[in-house]
């Protein structure tokens, strides 16, 4: 007489029948659950309430606005006129050493704002102009961080160089709508419930800020360089 063994994972099971000194065929339904290999684990669902991140990634090299018009470029009145801000000085020539970009986008309704170019890049005369270590030379919501070392910049240091608010309940003017922050890190999202002046402008973040209705998905860009 010979063994069936009806299921490779139950083989086990097989031979402690064996050990009875039986031979038996062993049917799915005579083994434990405890002897059957486990399933794949389905993947996890998103979090309850985060829209899913946009399948299509945007290059932001053309430099092109991302986002209707909403505020004027430059900074405003109670931001950064060549003054420090936080310590942070104002020069006129940015350096280099490090130099990383986040990128920021704001929401208000479900409608992307562009955030303004030249905040934190200062005219001082017709012919020379000053950059704050956090500024924007663009609309594409690029913020740009220099240094001459490693340096760990936060939101909220853009926003005053900016002269703008960052509150739960005032984003740059935007006020008494509810507000949710998602943070995407290599393609991972998740949803900022701290500090938001606390967060760090890092190389290739993105930090999405909603105003009011959710939004339909999270964007996502790319760019050359750090």
């Amino acid at each position: 007489m010979t063994t069936l063994v009806a299921n490779h994972g139950f083989v086990r099971c097989a031979l402690r029948t064996l050990g009875l000194g039986l031979l038996s065929i062993v049917l799915l339904g005579g083994c434990d659950s405890s002897d059957r290999e486990p399933p794949d684990e389905p993947p996890a669902p998103p979090p309850a309430g985060m829209p899913p991140l946009s399948p299509t990634v945007v290059s932001l090299d053309d430099h092109h606005t991302v986002g209707t018009t909403h505020w004027p470029d430059h900074n405003t009145s109670n931001g950064g006129q060549g003054m420090p801000v936080d310590g942070l000085e104002c020069v006129p020539v940015s350096p280099v050493d490090y130099h990383v970009h986040s990128h920021l986008s704001i929401f208000l309704n479900g409608e992307a704002l562009a955030v303004p170019a030249m905040v934190g890049i200062v005219e001082q005369s017709p012919t020379t102009e000053c950059h704050y270590p956090l500024h924007t030379h663009d609309a594409t919501g690029m913020a740009h961080a220099h240094a001459t070392t490693q340096t760990f910049f936060t939101l909220g240091q853009f926003f005053r160089i900016w002269g703008q608010p960052l509150q739960r309940d005032n984003i740059a003017g935007l006020v008494s709508l509810p507000v949710v922050v998602y943070v995407t890190d290599n393609g991972v999202v998740r949803e900022s419930t701290g500090d938001l002046a606390a967060l760090q402008i890092l190389s290739h973040r993105e930090i999405t800020i909603q105003v009011g209705t959710p939004i339909a998905s999270i964007p996502r860009f790319t760019w050359t360089g750090e």
